[in-house]
C-alpha cells in the first residue's frame, strides 16, 4: 500500500543519474537512475527530490525512475541545465514517523 510521504529532510539518500530528456512542449520528462537509494517500494505519484527539485514519479522500474518537470521548474532550477549522464542527488520524502537519520 501507498504510504503517505510528509516532507524532504535534505539528507541526500543516493546519486543517481539522468539518463533521457523527453521534450513535451517546453516541459521535459526526464529518466533517472536510482544508485543505492531503497526503491523496491517506490509508488507512482511519490514525491523523489532530484538536486532538491520535488518530482512526482510517473512511471518507474527496479532502477530507474521518471518524472515531468515543467518549464518553470526547469528555468528556476538546476534541472533545466543538466545532460543525460549527469549525476543528481536523489533523497525520497520522509514517512510520516520516519527517522531522522
Amino acid at each position: 500500500p501507498y504510504r503517505t510521504r510528509a516532507m524532504f529532510t535534505g539528507l541526500i539518500q543516493a546519486v543517481g543519474r539522468l539518463i533521457d530528456r523527453t521534450p513535451l512542449g517546453g516541459d521535459v520528462r526526464l529518466r533517472f537512475t536510482v544508485g543505492a537509494m531503497p526503491f523496491d517500494d517506490v509508488q507512482l505519484g511519490e514525491s523523489i527530490a532530484c538536486n532538491g527539485v520535488c518530482l512526482t514519479v510517473v512511471a518507474h522500474d527496479g532502477g530507474a525512475f521518471e518524472a515531468v518537470a515543467v518549464e518553470e521548474t526547469l528555468a528556476k532550477t538546476t534541472l533545466g541545465r543538466r545532460a543525460d549522464g549527469d549525476a543528481v542527488n536523489l533523497e525520497r520524502a520522509l514517512a510520516v514517523g520516519g527517522r531522522l537519520d
